[in-house]
């Protein structure tokens, strides 16, 4: 005796589904070992370099540009009152026109130190 059509098709997506599953979990572990590794490396470079001043830290910190985020919510018995978002980009001048594209220094001809 044979299934009916519905079955067969039903049975066939409920196993497509599952290896679809399977694909995502596999790739979700991959992922998850790649940033443990990534971690694990980033620490050993860190304890590496443990002597770092703190002109080298702020260098690097703002070669490389800082986002601090933060959101503030004054509640009284669950009732929010007051939500305030806090966002601050900390980089320097060179990275922001560098890597974001944003001119900020004031150039012209009247600002150069030849024509001063």
């Amino acid at each position: 005796m044979s299934e009916p059509p519905g079955k067969a098709a039903g049975e066939q997506r409920r196993r497509l589904a599952a290896a679809r599953r399977e694909n995502v979990l596999a790739d979700s572990r991959a992922r998850r070992e790649a940033s443990l590794a990534r971690q694990a490396a980033n620490r050993g470079r860190a304890t590496r370099n443990r002597e770092v001043a703190l002109v080298d830290l702020i260098d690097r910190l703002l070669d490389g540009g800082v986002v601090i985020h933060g959101d503030i919510t004054l509640a009284v018995a669950d009732v929010d009152l007051l939500y305030v978002g806090l966002r601050a980009l900390v980089a320097s001048v060179e990275t922001m026109e560098r890597d974001l594209g944003i001119p900020l220094s004031a150039r012209g001809a009247s600002l150069n130190a030849s024509a001063l």
